[in-house]
């Protein structure tokens, strides 16, 4: 009798417990539904402030998308295609990491093996650096070259520091890989990346090379701050390890899904690439490919990364304890904006892992704002030009500075004094500077140890 009653006893309570547990899902899911019904609202408000025509959004939860999204039209005013394929600028550089990775598991490849083995660029020939740099050192941005050649005075590449020593972001480095990498296997980064990594992942659509023309009717086009389509006469992509990739919202839903399970590479080395290999500054450290954003809430860490051009923005975050991401793509110059305000809505965490990913200060070291009058700001409205001749305008709207210059987002001015101004998102800092009779003639951008000075030219 006791045993009935005992076995009575614990059917009740594993029904009981089923049943909240059940119930529990339910008001989990309500409220997820709620949330995505409200982060639907906003994108939708943001695309028409923002002027950003089209949005793709994918947001994963426990390795799965919970919910994705193409947002707008396309140019000839038929809906966006669930397969809208976007340029997704610099986020090309992760999808090479990834696939330089594999060939690293599979024993094809060393992350350590000097790449003057298979390639040696012959503008850096003579420098002893040449004999010395790595995968290793390329993946974590510590290759010694600038972002580009061009950047040099020279327009050549050249050696700044010695690889391996410290950080410094750089698409020349991807590039330098890629053609070591491409003379050893003597195929196209295109195919290699068909084979280990496009087809085993179903990414049909992504591709690192475009003639401009397939599919060309699903293209997102690329747009300015204004709204305003930036015309190109050839839409082609030519082949690159860090910038240009074309792809869409659910391919990319794919490979994110495939970093979050480990990418299939070994244990070992998947802690290699999110080990801390070089800094970027306090808040932001960089792994092998991937950002690394550590001291998040429930000891969690982020893996990030964005990509930018003109009329290009986006970015993937992925939580990779809690088999969580987001990734935002979108088509026009302020899409940093959309892609920023996305990640905060998404997670409880999102608006400390951007804080991070874009500032080197605390979160409680944000400058506190002031109120100033339209009058005051007035006298900063005008046209300015950089010293390369490049136009900067800044107007006034809502009550607040706005600084505009082309292939950026749309700068929001934030008040810190009457004549200094900061960033939500970005560490530059904005000064104005005044003759002695008190007119406004210049404005400055800085950017750490960088400058850039505008003269103001008209009102």
């Amino acid at each position: 009798m006791k045993f009935s009653i005992r076995c009575i006893a614990l059917v009740f309570f594993f029904s009981f417990f089923n049943m909240e547990s059940s119930f529990s899902q339910q008001l989990n899911s309500k409220k997820s539904k709620l949330a995505l019904d409200s982060l639907d609202r906003k994108i939708t408000q943001w695309q028409k402030d923002l002027n950003i025509p089209n949005v793709a959004i994918s947001i994963i939860e426990n390795n799965k998308v919970i919910d994705t999204k193409v947002y707008g039209s396309l140019s000839n005013g038929d809906p966006a295609p669930h397969n809208m394929v976007f340029d997704v600028a610099s986020l090309t550089k992760v999808i090479f990491s990834t696939l330089v990775l594999k060939l690293v598991d599979q024993g094809k490849w060393k992350l350590d093996e000097p790449l003057a083995d298979y390639f040696i660029d012959p503008e850096v020939a003579s420098d002893p650096y040449s004999k010395k740099i790595n995968t290793r050192d390329i993946l974590s941005h510590q290759s010694g070259f600038d972002n580009w050649r061009w950047m040099n005075s020279t327009g050549k590449l050249k050696f700044n520091f010695e690889p391996g020593t410290k950080f410094n972001y750089s698409g020349e480095g991807m590039e330098y890989l890629r053609s070591a990498i491409e003379k050893k296997f003597n195929k196209p980064l295109s195919t290699l990346a068909d084979s280990l990594l496009f087809r085993p992942l179903g990414m049909a659509d992504t591709k690192h090379q475009w003639d401009g023309r397939a599919n060309f009717e699903r293209y997102a086009k690329m747009y300015d701050a204004d709204g305003v389509e930036i015309r190109k006469t050839d839409y082609s992509i030519q082949t690159s390890a860090a910038v240009g990739l074309t792809t869409t919202i659910d391919d990319l839903s794919k490979f994110a899904i495939e970093v979050l399970q480990g990418a299939h590479l070994s244990k070992p080395l998947y802690n290699e690439m999110v080990r801390i290999q070089s800094v970027i500054n306090p808040n932001l450290k960089q792994g092998l490919g991937w950002r690394v954003i550590n001291d998040l809430p429930n000891k969690e860490y982020a893996l990030q990364h964005g990509g930018n051009d003109p009329g290009v923005a986006a970015i993937i975050v992925l939580l990779p304890k809690s088999k969580r991401g987001v990734i935002v793509l979108t088509n026009a110059d302020n899409g940093l904006i959309m892609c920023n305000n996305i990640v905060r809505s998404t997670f409880p965490e999102g608006a400390e892992i951007i804080h991070k990913a874009f500032k080197s200060t605390k979160l409680d070291e944000v400058p506190s704002t002031i109120q100033l009058s339209d009058s005051i700001l007035k006298n900063y409205e005008g046209h300015y030009k950089r010293e390369d001749g490049a136009d900067v305008i800044v107007t006034l709207k809502q009550h607040g500075l706005v600084l505009r210059m082309a292939g950026i987002p749309l700068l929001n001015l934030l008040p810190q004094t009457s004549e200094r101004f900061f960033l939500m998102d970005l560490d530059a800092k904005v000064f104005f500077s005044k003759n002695n009779d008190g007119s406004v003639d210049s404005v400055s951008i800085q950017d750490g140890g960088n400058i850039i000075k505008c003269m103001k030219v008209s009102h």
